[in-house]
């Protein structure tokens, strides 16, 4: 936690500690104005002097210097008294800045300090469920997440202490501000779920906040991976405007699995049975070994029913993004000048969005390309 040097000034810790050093160099020159004749062997210079009063004061008592005249005496008496008084002082404001840090970062209330993490912004009915998802897929190297609410302080101890053992953490506030997003170390986190904040708005006000945080978030750190969740399809083309880099709509995907129900009543556990964390088996992507960037895609699927024991379903790329800009000419001639302020009048960027290309149960002599991965059943 970065503090200003004018912070650290007005403490009182800085006051405590001025005072305690003010003691022991005032102290240490009287002691040794005492005792420099009358005991000369102990107290050769002022350094010895500096060292009987810093082991009076943290009640060391090596016993090998020690005042002998009656002044250097008293001296010593006030040195116990006020150095063991300013030293438990000390102790008591270092403890509570502590303290009142721990108790902020409960709170939700102070910057975290991770790194390549995952921010879940709101929460509604399923978003526990979703955690505790994101730690079962993770199995034993479970990611750093940073969860932005604002539930009440029981409904978040209740969730920070189930999942303790993962170290989720907490931050307190609107995640459609910046500022809350700061506190959560946006620019260095890997990706942002935004889940419907039904804990404060309703489901109509839920996608609208989800919209605004992502155009924040996007203005802040484009490079952040954004994952909207909303309730209405209705509003997905406005999320995809705002950049979102992947948009899931809640429920999408009943109406398919309603309909292939009716038509074949087994239909629903085969579904259960792929999507479900309690199955033991799920569907993944794993990158194919470079060796077979040339190949036939019936030598992946060998490959990997019988030496990884996984089921191909297909390949899976992802294109990289390409920028308008490249294709310009280096000069920004007037042209290129005229191109690019008609692309923003339009409201369209320079910038071509990734895409995900899913090819499932494609021909066996199709030809593996480079990036690809496969997804399996295991």
């Amino acid at each position: 936690m970065s503090v200003s040097f004018s912070k650290v000034f007005r403490s009182n810790i800085f006051y405590v500690f001025v005072i305690f050093i003010g003691l022991t160099l005032v102290t240490s020159v009287v002691v040794y104005l005492f005792e420099r004749r009358s005991n000369p062997e102990e107290y050769r210079n002022l350094w010895d002097s500096f060292w009987w009063v810093l082991v009076t004061v943290f009640t060391v008592g090596y016993g090998d210097i020690k005042p002998e005249t009656t002044g250097g005496r008293i001296v010593a008496i006030l040195v116990m008294f006020t150095g063991i008084s300013l030293l438990s002082l000390i102790t008591a404001t270092v403890s509570s800045i502590f303290v009142a840090r721990r108790i902020r970062e409960g709170q939700g209330l102070e910057k975290v300090k991770v790194e390549d993490h995952i921010i879940i912004c709101g929460w509604y009915d399923r978003a526990e469920r979703i955690l505790e998802s994101i730690f079962e897929v993770a199995g034993d190297s479970f990611p750093k997440v940073v969860l932005v609410n604002e539930l009440t302080p029981e409904e978040v101890t209740s969730v920070v202490t189930r999942f303790e053992k993962e170290g989720v953490k907490y931050i307190r506030g609107d995640f459609t501000k910046i500022a809350t997003l700061e506190k959560a170390n946006l620019k260095k986190a890997r990706m942002v779920i935004l889940l419907p904040n039904l804990s404060k708005t309703d489901r109509v006000d839920a996608d609208e906040k989800t919209i605004l945080a992502t155009l924040n978030i996007k203005s802040v750190s484009p490079k952040v991976k954004v994952l909207a969740c909303i309730l209405d399809p209705e509003n997905e083309s406005h999320v995809r405007r705002a950049k979102a880099d992947y948009v899931f709509v809640s429920d999408q995907f009943s109406d398919f699995i309603i309909a292939n129900q009716v038509s074949n009543p087994v239909m629903l556990e085969v579904f259960r049975g792929l999507l479900s964390m309690d199955s033991g088996k799920r569907i993944c992507v794993e990158a194919i070994p470079a060796r077979f960037v040339g190949k036939m895609y019936r030598e992946v699927f060998e490959f990997f029913r019988k030496e990884r024991r996984a089921l191909p379903l297909g390949l899976v790329s992802q294109s990289e993004p390409i920028s308008l800009s490249d294709f310009l000419s280096a000069d920004t001639s007037f042209l290129d000048a005229f191109i690019e302020k008609k692309l923003k009048q339009a409201g369209k960027s320079l910038e071509e969005e990734e895409k995900v290309m899913v090819n499932l149960n494609p021909d066996d002599d199709y030809v593996i390309k480079r990036g690809e991965q496969v997804i399996v059943l295991r």
